[in-house]
């Protein structure tokens, strides 16, 4: 699956009840486990026994887990609950008809686009299992293999502050277009402008 070596695949179902029976779940996200998931099979187990890439100063697994839907909606709230629970970095990969859709956890659930199952595919990085998992996260989130001297979570996080600075910019700039005060509209325009030099700066940093 995804093209990865053959040593590390494990093909196990693992029975849904064992998720929604053990984990703490709100009642809307246990009926997802009922209503949107029809099976999870442990696809893959990467690690250094069964891909020789060396251990990571974090990561030192990353399983695969096929997630079969019953429908065409991505169940993120079961997803990201599983993806809490477990000690290794988990990628899924979420099929029905044919089609499928990878999803990480990063911060929040990240969720790709659906495409012909068997067009999908991850590469590894022999460097480590650190490299391995933020190259395999930044194929499905960015649909590139990483950034140089920045972890796929901060990328991620850095990418969730400038959202929020842009929210807060538009608010910002809606009350400066409706102040009639000239003093606020000033203190609007000077707080605009520190918003814009922030999310500057978080891009260019990410730039590097």
């Amino acid at each position: 699956m995804l093209g990865l070596p053959s040593t590390t695949e494990v093909d196990r179902v693992l029975p849904k009840r064992a998720f929604y029976e053990h984990l703490q779940l709100d009642p809307a996200t246990r009926r997802l486990f009922v209503d949107d998931i029809e099976s999870i099979t442990l696809r893959n187990s990467i690690k250094p026994s069964t891909t020789g890439i060396p251990a990571g100063d974090v990561v030192q697994e990353v399983l695969v887990l096929e997630v079969a839907l019953k429908g065409a909606t991505v169940p993120k709230a079961a997803l990201a609950a599983i993806a809490r629970s477990n000690p290794h970095r988990l990628l899924f990969a979420c099929t029905r008809d044919g089609k499928a859709c990878l999803a990480v956890l990063l911060g929040n659930l990240v969720v790709g686009q659906w495409q012909d199952a068997d067009k999908l595919a991850l590469g590894l990085d022999p460097t480590g299992m650190d490299q391995t998992w933020d190259r395999m996260a930044s194929q499905v989130a960015y649909g590139d293999e990483g950034r140089a001297g920045e972890t796929v979570e901060e990328r991620h996080a850095t990418d969730e502050k400038i959202d929020r600075l842009k929210e807060q910019l538009a608010k910002v700039e809606a009350r400066h277009r409706k102040e009639k005060q000239f003093a606020r509209r000033n203190r609007l325009f000077d707080e605009a402008n520190e918003l814009r030099e922030e999310m500057r700066r978080l891009m260019e940093g990410g730039a590097k």
